[in-house]
């Protein structure tokens, strides 16, 4: 048996079920392009008509479509889809990245132990955990990789799942290269990212309410609305420009011209961060990577990621007071939060590098598949004593 894999050796198949491209969906679709780049061959399993499914046909990755489900341990297109796969041996990696089609994976690879399983966790564990029941698979999970060590904190007291099985891997972006500005004095710039298929314009309403509360001594206030991509292919652009119509918002709300990134973000004072479902966005920390200060829904992982206040602040969600009052303060402290991002660049960039992540990831997927195989042979051997 050779003591070293290759990546090329190997067929990793991607799981995830989220019907958006949030940052998990993003973490799926580089993990796997990545993987494809340096030799290997992965496979996706992902929503039919989904933005992963969409963005993973640009990049011509080889997917399997499934139908949305609202209980994926009885979804039976996915038991007979990882059935065949296991059965004509054309799986060796299982990468999972939602929660609920854990279950399949894991109880289907109880009796499959050659193959590992993985599982990136950007979930509220605690509201869908079920002990006892949930157990039979988890025992199954060979890693956890978590975005925030807030999040690995979570997985190993929700699941009881020891040290050893859980790793902070970091979001896997790449800090800008140019050197960032700072900001012009007036007027104050805020910005805030909208997903790609974002159709909830209800969610931005505190946001919205806040603008006007925030001029004082004359001092505008400009909200850029930023997306991935062009607004004008933004499938609900017509809805967000009636919103700020209706409100009379016009000349405190804009689309921002260029897409989510370095671009959008230059010349912002501040970023406001909405709810969300998932604990960690990645989208918050490119704001942090271009010094700009963050104003986020108060959840542990935030508060682990602003340093205690040093590069931000945490809001009520919608708490349009509390809003309203911390983005001012920090709008009047903004050189102040700026000169600590800046210290706290290198940090960071080093905690959640694109390289960094990468390096561990599939130096994770080689030594899993090792040992699997070795326990494989294990058990299979007839010099085996099986008392």
């Amino acid at each position: 048996m050779r003591e070293k894999l290759r990546l090329s050796d190997l067929n990793v198949l991607y799981a995830c079920s989220d019907w958006g491209h949030g940052t998990t969906g993003h973490r799926v679709l580089a993990d796997a392009i990545t993987f494809r780049n340096a030799g290997g061959n992965p496979l996706l399993i992902c929503l039919k008509g989904s933005v992963l499914d969409r963005e993973a046909e640009k990049q011509d990755i080889r997917r399997v479509h499934l139908e949305a489900s609202a209980g994926w341990r009885f979804h039976r297109p996915l038991w007979r889809l990882i059935a065949q796969l296991l059965k004509g041996a054309q799986v060796d990696l299982i990468h999972c990245y939602s929660y609920d089609m854990l279950a399949v994976f894991g109880l289907a690879l109880r009796r499959e132990v050659r193959v590992p399983l993985i599982y990136t966790c950007n979930e509220d564990l605690a509201e869908r955990y079920r002990p006892f029941w949930h157990d039979f698979f988890i025992r199954r999970i060979d890693h956890v990789l978590c975005f925030s060590p807030s999040i690995g904190e979570q997985v190993s007291q929700v699941l009881r799942m020891g040290a050893r099985k859980v790793g902070f891997t970091g979001a896997g972006l790449e800090p800008p290269r140019t050197q960032i500005k700072a900001p012009s004095e007036s007027p104050w710039r805020i910005c805030t990212y909208v997903k790609p298929d974002e159709a909830d314009v209800e969610r931005f309403v505190p946001v919205f309410l806040a603008l006007p509360l925030l001029e004082r001594d004359g001092k505008r206030v400009i909200l850029s609305l930023a997306t991935r991509g062009s607004w004008y292919e933004h499938p609900h652009y017509e809805l967000f420009k009636r919103t700020i119509l209706e409100r009379g918002l016009e000349h405190h709300v804009t689309f921002h011209p260029q897409s989510w990134g370095s671009g959008a973000l230059a010349g912002q004072h501040l970023y406001v961060g909405l709810e969300s479902l998932s604990p960690f966005e990645d989208h918050e920390l490119e704001a942090l990577f271009n010094q700009v200060p963050l104003l986020l829904p108060r959840t542990a992982a935030r508060t682990q990621l602003l340093a205690g206040g040093r590069l931000g602040l945490t809001y009520l969600p919608g708490d349009v007071r509390e809003l309203k009052v911390k983005a001012q303060k920090i709008l009047e402290s903004r050189e102040g939060y700026r000169l600590s991002i800046e210290k706290a660049l290198p940090e960071l960039a080093e905690n959640h590098h694109f390289e960094r992540y990468i390096d561990e990831l599939f130096q994770l997927y080689e030594r899993l598949s090792l040992q699997r195989l070795r326990f494989s042979l294990k058990r299979r051997s007839p010099f085996v004593s099986r008392t």
